[in-house]
């Protein structure tokens, strides 16, 4: 599993330095359409880190889990209720930040 997620950062990384793969506007918006970043929104931010820490936590703890098996595992380990928690308020905090622009917007 480890090669896998290593094969996948690199190949991400690759296709980041070869230009397929953008994140301008990943944490931006261009309102007017001119080109421009117009708007920085730091929900998207913590969203994003919130989501790679929930990532990384639960890939260590799945391989954890398959160093301490003492045969193949047969199904992925449970999701912890504290990692769930902490998406899903992650997940509020961008929800509210997106539903009070849009408003402000009208």
């Amino acid at each position: 599993m480890l090669t896998w997620l290593a094969g996948l950062a690199a190949l991400l990384v690759f296709e980041f330095l070869r230009g397929r793969i953008w994140f301008r506007g990943l944490f931006t918006t261009d309102i007017d359409g001119d080109g421009v970043a117009d708007e920085f929104h730091p929900e998207r931010v913590q969203l994003f880190i919130m989501s790679l820490f929930g990532i990384v936590g639960y890939a260590m703890m799945t391989m954890d889990a398959v160093a301490e098996a003492k045969a193949a595992l047969t199904v992925l380990p449970d999701i912890p209720e504290e990692l769930l928690m902490i998406l899903g308020a992650s997940n509020t905090f961008y929800l509210s930040g997106k539903f009070g622009r849009t408003l402000q917007r009208g």
